[in-house]
């Protein structure tokens, strides 16, 4: 598997430099790119094939972040990036004040040691190793925390997506091949039932397994999905360990299936 880095940085320097060549003699691809959404949109490329570790590099504090962080934040909750940032100890306090820690997999402050970097993004390019031979999961839910909730509890064992809204699942399951997705049933705008006739109705997406995962746990809405044929309908409030486990007894299932 190829290992790719995308670098962000705000303006180019030695110190920058230097840590790429590092990179690149790591046997790293390194995509260097401007602070710049558009820019970076550009460089990631489809979000099937984007390089899974991103680094910050950042060298002053004279460019505003906060759009770019916002769509960094978006890419590590929905795409997996594994993200990491480097700069002075406070400028990396400052700019990632409100950045969700747990979207964060590490800072490096400078002075830093170039190896150090090089070692720690190797074991990163492992993982990603590891989990790109996992089973794929998406998360459906317009609750956030339920959605950090379930990605923190299952990113251990597998690659986990996760999406806000109905729309948001159905143009991820365009360009993402998953192996089960978690449904919940009560969202705005459309809910989980009209969610799962619009995948059974694509021909590319109609195979997909689909478990409920949500509170409505009443005779007559389970009864109403029944007929589109969801492989399991747990209730939120199970134990997290019971959810784990009825997810692990899928695949195994299947696995037994051939």
């Amino acid at each position: 598997m190829e290992k790719r880095i995308l670098f962000i940085s705000e303006k180019k320097s030695m110190i920058a430099n230097a840590l790429i060549d590092g990179l690149t003699l790591g046997a790293f691809q390194v995509m260097q790119v401007k602070a710049n959404v558009t820019e970076i949109s550009r460089a990631a490329g489809d979000p099937s094939d984007m390089p899974e570790i991103w680094i910050l590099f950042m060298q002053g504090t004279e460019t505003r972040l906060t759009e770019v962080l916002s769509y960094i934040r978006d890419q590590v909750e929905e795409h997996n990036v594994r993200f990491f940032a480097i700069g002075s100890k406070d400028e990396i306090e400052e700019t990632l004040k409100d950045f969700p820690p747990g979207d964060l997999k590490g800072s490096f402050t400078r002075p830093f040691r170039t190896d150090e970097v090089v070692d720690r993004m190797a074991m990163e390019a492992m993982k990603v190793q590891r989990l790109s031979e996992s089973k794929r999961i998406l998360i459906v839910d317009d609750d956030a925390t339920m959605l950090r909730t379930m990605k923190d509890m299952l990113s251990g064992r597998y690659r986990v997506y996760t999406a806000n809204s109905g729309m948001n699942a159905i143009q991820m399951l365009v360009n993402t091949e998953v192996d089960l997705v978690l449904l919940d049933y009560e969202m705005p705008v459309i809910k989980g039932p009209q969610i799962l006739e619009m995948i059974r109705s694509e021909t590319h997406t109609k195979d997909i397994p689909v478990m409920f995962l949500t509170s409505k746990n009443d005779r007559e809405s389970i009864i109403q999905v029944m007929s589109l044929n969801p492989v399991n309908y747990l209730l939120k409030s199970l134990p997290q360990s019971e959810i784990l486990s009825k997810i692990e007894e899928y695949f195994e299932q299947e696995a037994k299936r051939g």
